[in-house]
């Protein structure tokens, strides 16, 4: 095989490969390009998911006609001149790769206007300058790419649908928006506006014009300033919750990033105010020295290292963690005041009773103990399962009591039994909700007074198109205003965390694109309504948890998979203690 050299337009193909990925590796070039060059307003728009047009407009320095040319060549940029700059870069670009990456693989247009200077207009295609010329336009730069991918269409199969990548593009212009406060953001999609930000320095101002005021209210200002790092953002109360790290939004010098190190830190912080598989809602700006962050990592600088790892994760750690404890927001102890309401199971198909005799008396030192409990009638669905708990008409089971306030303690035909209630009861939510839905009754409660809630423009088009989805899970819901949403109705297992859990559907609605979509939202409810570990549970309430788990189908697992039992048999006992 004869070794040759690669042509210029075949090199800035392969090499576009490594920056633009797709319409919002595109945007965010383009993004930086424009706070690089000083912009107080970026506006953004898309077309069919960014594939048919991309246009970034600002009100930035702009380019002169001479510079035009050497912008769209490789490795050309006014921001980094020699080797050391690359330890103390103050700039969000440096590489000089972005524009000829993105005008090789589609074809652009380019307005600009510098101080003092004629406009200029220029066209490329596929890397190729067809025109070059003055043209009246106001100061800035607008820049217009259409067509991405024209001419390599092996990528272009790789592009998600025009849902997808809007969404991406969403997301990235939010990062940056809340990056950067001080800055004018505005987004469009298919002639919609989805929110302008104020651009007046205010964080909180930035994130109710994206979010809305309702999930501003649950932010807690952070800051932290000393001669070497400062630490300034909004983070979240322990009630506001996502399943995903999605709302963890972190930048280091204005830069959005990704860091695992800075992630544990918010891990750490949140310990003991979260449950497992729920992450809180960050937008965190760590401020260091250039020279003491290394962004030169990957290509689209996304990724960065730290000199002093150690330093920032503990001024992360510490801040986050001594904010949420003034803010008094550390869960305390569960005690239930009043007794768990089953209400909403229905009734088993026997109305003969459960119990024979009561199942706690005092004994003679005035504690509480168990009396065997007999199963006289159940509906009850056995697994083949050697490790299933299988109770039978007649038979007797002592329920021990509850330990770590998250586990029953049973003893049942010469084995101990370990029932998670968490998992136990969510299991018996799910089965329930599922249930209904498949019998084609509506598991829906009419709200006395309708709840109002504030959404952001892209829940609000969320909402619209599956309001199918949210009716059939009992969600009666009407639109008021642009942004402001109406709840008449809701599942009547989520009552009292309406809001809660409709944003979480409407996150896994956004982020999720699958045909189980109703049935992920539906464990979810159960999950969020169902008990958790730590809540003190009095002996009936426990029994009638272990009852109704046991008339649900698969009631072995929860619905995420986890087992709700585990049994320790005489010999397992024998065995730990070397009997």
């Amino acid at each position: 095989m004869t070794i040759q050299l690669l042509s210029d337009s075949l090199i800035n193909k392969i090499a576009a490969g490594e920056v633009i990925e797709k319409p919002a590796s595109v945007i965010k070039e383009l993004v930086e390009n424009s706070l690089d060059a000083g912009a107080t307003a970026v506006k953004v728009s898309i077309k069919n998911g960014g594939l048919d047009l991309i246009e970034v407009e600002d009100d930035g320095q702009g380019m002169s006609f001479e510079e035009i040319p050497l912008a769209f060549l490789r490795h050309a940029t006014s921001k980094i001149n020699k080797e050391e700059d690359l330890y103390n870069i103050h700039t969000m670009g440096f590489r000089g790769e972005a524009l000829p990456s993105i005008a090789s693989v589609s074809r652009v247009e380019l307005y600009t206007k510098t101080v003092n200077h004629d406009g200029v207009h220029a066209r490329l295609e596929g890397g190729r300058m067809d025109e070059h010329e003055y043209h009246a336009c106001p100061e800035g730069t607008r820049l217009i790419v259409r067509e991405l991918f024209f001419n390599t269409p092996a990528r272009k199969k790789f592009i998600k649908s025009p849902v997808s990548e809007g969404n991406q593009v969403y997301d990235l212009i939010t990062r940056y928006a809340l990056a950067r406060p001080e800055v004018c953001f505005s987004f469009n999609n298919e002639k919609r506006t989805y929110f302008k930000t104020p651009g007046n320095g205010s964080l909180r101002d930035t994130v109710i014009s994206i979010y809305g005021s309702d999930f501003a209210s649950h932010l807690l200002d952070i800051s932290y300033i000393s001669p070497s790092a400062s630490l300034t953002g909004l983070i979240g109360r322990p009630e506001l919750v996502r399943a995903n790290r999605r709302q963890e939004m972190l930048f280091v010098n204005q830069r959005p990033v990704r860091s695992a190190l800075l992630y544990r830190a918010v891990e750490a912080a949140y310990a003991g105010f979260l449950l497992a598989r729920e992450f809180p809602v960050v937008i965190l700006t760590l401020q260091l020295p250039p020279d003491s962050v290394d962004v030169n990592v990957h290509p689209q600088k996304s990724e960065v290292r730290f000199q002093d790892e150690k330093a920032v994760f503990q001024i992360v750690q510490g801040v986050l963690k001594d904010a949420l404890v003034s803010a008094d927001s550390r869960p305390g102890e569960y005690i239930f005041k009043q007794p768990i309401s089953y209400n909403y199971m229905p009734s088993p198909p026997s109305a003969a009773p459960l119990f024979r005799e009561q199942n706690v008396f005092q004994n003679s030192s005035g504690f509480e103990q168990s009396r065997p409990t007999a199963f006289n009638s159940i509906d009850y669905i056995g697994l083949p399962h050697n490790e299933a708990l299988e109770v039978l008409p007649g038979d007797e089971l002592k329920i021990i009591g509850q330990v770590l306030n998250s586990y029953i303690v049973i003893e049942h035909q010469d084995a101990l039994w370990l029932v998670d209630q968490h998992a136990a009861h969510e299991r018996i939510l799910y089965s329930y909700l599922i249930g209904s839905a498949s019998a084609g009754e509506e598991a829906a409660q009419i709200l006395a007074i309708p709840l109002s809630i504030e959404l952001s423009s892209r829940e609000m088009e969320t909402v619209e198109q599956h309001r199918e989805v949210f009716a059939a899970m009992g969600f009666h819901l009407e639109s008021l205003g642009p942004n402001t949403l109406v709840i008449r109705s809701v599942p009547t297992v989520v009552a009292g965390n309406e809001e809660e859990i409709l944003r979480e559907v409407l996150e896994m609605l956004t982020t999720k694109r699958d045909p189980d979509i109703k049935q992920r939202a539906v464990t979810m409810m159960a999950c969020k309504k169902a008990i958790k570990a730590g809540e003190v549970l009095r002996h009936y309430e426990m029994e009638k948890l272990l009852i109704d788990l046991l008339r649900v189908p698969d009631y072995k697992n929860c619905p995420h998979g986890r087992p709700t039992m585990v049994k320790l048999d005489h010999h397992d006992l024998d065995r730990m203690f070397k009997r």
